[in-house]
């Protein structure tokens, strides 16, 4: 079943019906579209072997796209309104050559890798993107994590 886009939502959180491609453009919103759309072609053209399935992730997210190789996973893409949320998960190396690049982020993403780590192992960032210094940032961490 494909979703109809209720303007109350801030994601697609009911399991049962899966997100469209236009549903997932109007919750993004006209301003924030392009940077989904060069994120996605960046991650098609930059990581082939990554295969992307939009799936249901949990109940507080809802339906992400996901981009994985067998059990790797190398991003989640949560639409929102207004933006989207990228969900990277980072081990302890790629974490401490995330901290020696902090320079070179925003000051979103530079503030979430000076947060302390909630897992004794690497971190998981949720990095809200809703522009293209953001996606800089976003393509900075793949390339770390994919080294």
């Amino acid at each position: 079943m494909q979703s109809v886009l209720n303007m109350t939502e801030y994601r697609f959180l009911d399991r049962d019906v899966q997100p469209s491609p236009e549903s997932i453009r109007q919750i993004i919103g006209r301003e924030v579209y392009p940077v989904w759309e060069d994120t996605v072609g960046y991650l098609q053209s930059e990581f082939q072997e990554f295969e992307s399935e939009l799936t249901y992730y949990n109940p507080q997210h809802g339906w992400g796209l996901r981009y994985r190789k067998g059990s790797q996973q190398l991003c989640m893409l949560f639409p929102e309104r207004g933006g989207f949320t990228a969900l990277i998960t980072l081990n302890p190396e790629e974490d401490e050559a995330a901290l020696g690049k902090s320079p070179y982020f925003n000051a979103r993403i530079r503030g979430l890798l000076n947060q302390p780590s909630a897992l004794p192992h690497g971190r998981w960032l949720w990095i809200r993107i809703e522009d293209h210094t953001d996606f800089v940032g976003l393509k900075l961490l793949l390339a770390i994590k994919h080294t």
